[in-house]
């Protein structure tokens, strides 16, 4: 898949290796929080699932992570705007 995505002229994007918040097995809403909270990184693509089975925390957890990374000077931008600004930097 890898090497038909680069014959294509496609750029492969994942998360953070270091953001995979395990949401889906509902850990619970603070260990959710914590994990992002405590790991942040500019530039992070943080793993995060909107369906599971039975009752979601991760509404609840970014009710609580959004406004705190908003505080800390954070913004949140799409993937695109994400490379875009990335290859700027390298070009620097």
């Amino acid at each position: 898949m890898i090497a038909v995505g680069k014959e294509e002229g496609l750029q492969m994007v994942l998360w953070s290796w270091h953001q995979d918040t395990h949401d889906w097995s509902r850990p619970g809403v603070n260990r959710i929080v914590r994990k992002v909270l405590g790991n942040v990184r500019g530039g992070d693509i943080i793993l995060l699932h909107d369906y599971v089975h039975g009752p979601t925390q991760t509404v609840e957890a970014l009710s609580r992570i959004l406004p705190s990374l908003q505080n800390e000077g954070y913004r949140f931008v799409t993937v695109s705007e994400l490379l875009y600004h990335s290859s700027r930097e390298v070009r620097k």
